[in-house]
């Protein structure tokens, strides 16, 4: 062993000493180990850190968000799961819109359509003297339109002349015209003699046999086909107007019949009812059909002969508009 170099001796004399102590059974202290280099350190010590993370993750990252803590449960109460949370909006109930109030959008009426019925080669209502229906409609619409313009209103007429306008056309002049309101003016007849009605039309529905037949005479020279009656029904029935026109026919109506039972105290007041008049139908403002007097009742016709009467029907006619108007405005500048 002398040429053995003196570290390799020491190695192998430790290793011989070692067995002997083991045979022995002899504890020895483990050699110190080695240094690792510092780069085999910092390995050894991520793998450490990657294996932690595997196995417990929450010391490292928070997976979920802090819950609140969960009130203390009143005693008595029985224990019971947390509700679900909702995660769709509720539901709102959808009520059916209500009317608007008039109060919240002033307005005013400052253009009125006067529609004379009839005309031309269409007599309308005939008396047993042989006065027709267009002759009165026209003269009394002419007397409404000053009355109108002297009270500071516009006033679009449908005919000026004993002229035939059709149904459409009226129709057409009226909305193109942008009209707040549209009178329609004609003289009843009836079979019973003996009656003196008066009576005011707003758009609707009806089942009153003298309205149907009424309105079937009216809406004779209308122009419309077969095809187009659906959609004249449905505009019927769905007419967002329809409340105006009420309101305007009324009006109209009471103040008429004020005027005119004065000197006429057999006059009888129908009042207001529905129809399907086609100048109501296609109109797209509130719209009205007066029937202003009867002509098949003798004493009535004789009254229409008169020109004061008829001023004085032009007259009742324009405190009734005058009157709606003031509703609208909410004012009484134009009086009564």
């Amino acid at each position: 062993m002398a040429n053995v170099p003196p570290a390799k001796r020491r190695l192998l004399r430790e290793a011989i000493q070692h067995n002997v102590d083991i045979a022995k059974g002899v504890r020895t202290r483990a050699p110190a180990p080695r240094r690792r280099a510092p780069r085999v350190r910092f390995w050894a010590a991520l793998l450490v850190a990657a294996l932690a993370y595997v196995s417990v993750p929450s010391l490292f990252v928070s997976t979920n968000q802090a819950s609140p803590p969960r009130p203390a449960a009143l005693p008595g109460a029985s224990a019971q799961p947390p509700a679900a949370v909702r995660t769709e909006p509720p539901e709102i109930p959808v009520s059916p819109p209500r009317p608007l109030d008039r109060a919240a959008f002033p307005l005013s009426v400052k253009r009125v359509v006067i529609d004379p019925g009839h005309g031309g080669d269409q007599y309308g209502a005939v008396s047993r003297s042989g006065l027709s229906e267009k002759e009165f409609t026209l003269d009394i619409g002419l007397r409404l339109r000053r009355l109108l313009e002297q009270a500071s209103f516009e006033v679009v007429m449908t005919r000026q002349t004993d002229e035939a306008i059709p149904l459409a056309e009226r129709v057409s002049l009226a909305n193109t015209s942008r009209a707040d309101i549209f009178v329609s003016l004609h003289v009843n007849s009836l079979p019973a003699r003996d009656v003196r009605p008066l009576e005011t039309f707003y758009v609707g529905p009806t089942e009153d046999p003298h309205t149907i037949r009424l309105a079937g005479m009216e809406n004779r020279d209308s122009g419309y086909s077969l095809a187009d009656y659906r959609e004249l029904l449905e505009q019927v029935y769905i007419d967002a107007r329809r409340d105006e026109s009420r309101r305007l026919a009324r009006t109209v109506n009471t103040q008429l019949f004020r005027s005119l039972s004065a000197i006429n105290p057999h006059l009888e007041n129908r009042g207001v009812k529905t129809a399907p008049f086609v100048v109501l139908i296609g109109t797209q403002m509130p719209a009205i059909l007066v029937e202003v007097s009867c002509v098949s009742n003798d004493e009535e016709a004789a009254l229409l002969t008169s020109p004061e009467y008829r001023e004085r029907i032009a007259r009742g006619l324009l405190k009734g508009i005058r009157s709606y108007a003031n509703t609208l405005d909410g004012s009484d500048k134009r009086g009564l």
